[in-house]
């Protein structure tokens, strides 16, 4: 059983190497989903750069409508809300840029082999370690802001049958324990120069365990299969179809062969 403690805005705060991302925190106990928690937020004027956390989401989401297991003992669940300089001028860039942040923290802190699987998902070997959800709006005097919730399996144990092949936690991989408050800021500061530029590090290829690799997706109700060949600039995927033609994927479901046991 995992002993770390329950975050507080104190121990965010204390040692947080960032600018604006985190300086606002709220750490809840339990909630709905910080998603909608910052959203809620930002709706009322809320600064950009503010986190929120939560120790248990009783209605964790994740992408295309699915539910993130939220479970008390081990899980870092947290939403920032971005605007102004941190709200890319390309809003498409902040699932991608935010899955950077989160690799490349757990592999430069935490001893984690982290990987990337387009466009944002963290996966260590062939199981998810941490999932994204991206969402944006509008305030009520117009200005735009999107919100980028993470969830990263920290400190958990084990997982339930149906997660098993699917999920990982860094605990599971490194056989260490860490603190979530520690995990957090690294990603933080990770993600504020990120998203400062806007632009995706050409170091994001190389993470990506999409490339090379047989993917499908669907264009309405047609199903393609081709190897995923490159990122664009723009954070697309470029597939190789079979007849050599090539396509770019900019969103929806791309199930990667080899990933959590497609």
């Amino acid at each position: 059983m995992s002993t770390d403690i329950s975050l507080t805005p104190q121990a965010v705060r204390q040692g947080l190497c960032t600018h604006t991302l985190g300086q606002t925190v709220r750490c809840l106990q339990t909630t709905v989903s910080t998603n909608e928690d910052v959203k809620e937020a930002a709706r009322s004027g809320a600064p950009d750069g503010m986190v929120v956390t939560a120790e248990h989401q009783t209605g964790g989401k994740g992408r295309l409508g699915r539910s993130w297991d939220s479970p008390q003992n081990g899980g870092l669940y947290f939403t920032i809300l971005l605007r102004g300089a941190h709200l890319p001028q390309a809003v498409t860039m902040v699932p991608l840029l935010s899955g950077f942040a989160v690799c490349t923290a757990l592999r430069k802190s935490f001893s984690a082999d982290a990987r990337i699987k387009w466009p944002n998902d963290v996966v260590i070997g062939s199981r998810k370690v941490c999932g994204i959800l991206c969402e944006g709006g509008t305030d009520a005097s117009g200005s735009s802001w999107a919100i980028s919730g993470i969830g990263v399996n920290v400190n958990n144990p084990a997982f339930p049958p149906e997660l098993q092949k699917r999920a990982t936690s860094l605990l599971l991989e490194t056989g260490q324990q860490y603190t979530r408050c520690a995990v957090l800021q690294r990603i933080l500061e990770k993600m504020e120069p990120l998203l400062e530029s806007g632009s995706l590090p050409e170091s994001y290829a190389p993470l990506c365990v999409s490339l090379g690799r047989q993917v499908s997706y669907f264009r309405g109700k047609q199903k393609y299969t081709g190897t995923a060949c490159s990122i664009t600039p723009a954070g697309e995927l470029l597939v190789r179809l079979p007849d050599g033609q090539t396509e770019t994927v900019n969103s929806g479901e791309v199930t990667v062969q080899g990933i959590y046991g497609e």
